[in-house]
Formats: structure tokens, C-alpha cells, sequence
């Protein structure tokens, strides 16, 4: 079974909201359950019950939030939630962070469970990244790209991607394709979903840009990113 999966850039409250509400309409429950992931922020609870409110404005009957991080932590809670909710929500913060902490608590495994038996996926910024293929770091902050490397993510969706980084450009997004492009020998690809959109991807059709056209980079080997096409804002079902 395959479930959609709704990655949103983030940097708006009512952005954030319809893009959600679209995400719940595709569970086909009356009154759709969530779960909010909160490791890539530490489970900031600012963080946190921003979310939950945008969630409950967006048709969420019930959110649930089982902590990764803390003394309350309850990664059994959140594996069990897992097998039963029809939507999860992965929330942003510090997209390597977040993924060490799922990958300590083995919910990783268990995320991609809940994807396989057709939960309906969103997420916002940094948890967008962390539904992709990999991402980049450095090995301290005065590292240039020539030291960089990229790391596994989720892999829910088939591709790597950026969010909210058109104020500087998309240096990031470029350096992740550049570096990729170097470790595999390949050339590579990765979107950028700006402020204000998000990528629908449902089954396994090209996603679809929601609210503002997407950009898309690609990379050969040794060579410099360049911006492949806008993908522009376009019907779906």
C-alpha cells in the first residue's frame, strides 16, 4: 500500500495548515488520529504545541505526542502509535539531531513501517529533509565542501530535498547535490520547496508542487549545481 506524503517548507501558520488539512482529507477518516514527532527540535514544547494547534485547525481529532528525548521519553508509546494512527506528522529542527535520535530509539525502522501499511505522512522543514533520501554535514562549522559528506534519512520519498532556503540562495541544496554527485561518481538531483509551498507525493507519481513553484538542481561529477526547472504549481487529485 502506498500513503501520500505532504513535505512542507514551513514559515507560515495558515500555510502550514492547509497543506495539513490536505494531508488528514487523504487518510479517509471521519475523524483522523496523528502523531507529532518531535526529535529534530529536542521535543521543544513551543515547538511542540504550535504544532498540535495547527494540527486540531486542520481536521487532527486527536493528536498524540510521545517524547523521544527526556526523562518522560516513551519510545514504546511512539512504536505503538505507529502501527495504528492514520497520519504522522515529523516536525523541524536540526535534521541530523533528529535523526540520531530516531536511529538511537529505533523508530526509524519503525517509521518506514508505518509508511509501508499506508499511514499519510507530512512534516515541515527540517522533518521534510528527514523524510527524504540523505542530507549534508560538515565536520565542524569552518569546514569547506570539499569535507563535506552526506548522510542517510528516512527515505519515505524517493529523492532528497531543501526547505526555506531561497533567502541565501539554496547554498545548501546546491552543496548536497555537489557532494553527492562526488561520493557516487553519479550525477544527482534534490528539490527546494520555498516558504509558503510543500511537495505532494502520492503513490508513485511525480510530486506535485503545492502554494509556490518548487526548484529543482542537479549535479554531475565535479561539476557545479545548476537549477534543472521550476516545477511549477499544478492540479492534483
Amino acid at each position: 500500500m502506498s500513503s501520500s506524503i505532504m513535505l512542507i517548507a514551513g514559515g507560515t501558520m495558515r500555510g502550514s495548515e492547509q497543506f495539513l488539512r490536505e494531508a488528514l482529507k487523504r487518510t479517509g477518516a471521519a475523524q483522523p488520529t496523528l502523531l507529532y514527532i518531535g526529535a529534530a527540535s529536542g521535543e521543544s514544547r513551543p515547538f511542540g504545541m504550535m504544532m498540535i494547534a495547527t494540527a486540531k485547525l486542520a481536521g487532527a481529532h486527536r493528536v498524540e505526542w510521545p517524547k523521544l528525548v527526556g526523562k518522560k521519553k516513551d519510545p514504546e508509546g511512539m512504536r505503538k502509535l505507529l502501527r495504528e494512527v492514520d497520519a504522522v506528522f515529523v516536525g523541524g529542527g536540526d535534521v541530523e539531531a533528529g535523526m540520531e535520535c530516531l536511529k538511537a530509539e529505533g523508530i526509524d525502522e519503525a517509521i518506514r513501517e508505518a509508511h509501508a501499511r499506508g499511514a499519510v505522512f507530512a512534516a515541515s522543514s527540517a522533518g521534510s529533509i528527514m523524510l527524504g533520501e540523505r542530507w549534508i554535514r560538515w565536520p565542524h562549522a569552518d569546514a569547506g565542501d570539499e569535507h563535506a559528506e552526506t548522510f542517510p534519512c528516512l527515505g519515505i520519498v524517493p529523492f532528497s530535498l531543501d526547505t526555506h532556503a531561497e533567502g541565501d540562495d539554496w547554498v545548501e541544496t546546491k552543496a548536497f547535490v555537489e557532494v553527492r554527485a562526488r561520493e557516487t561518481g553519479k550525477a544527482q538531483t534534490a528539490y527546494g520547496i520555498p516558504s509558503g509551498g510543500a511537495l505532494l507525493v502520492a503513490g508513485k507519481s511525480a510530486p506535485h508542487a503545492l502554494g509556490v513553484p518548487a526548484m529543482h538542481f542537479e549535479a554531475q561529477p565535479q561539476g557545479r549545481a545548476r537549477e534543472l526547472a521550476t516545477l511549477k504549481v499544478a492540479a492534483h487529485d
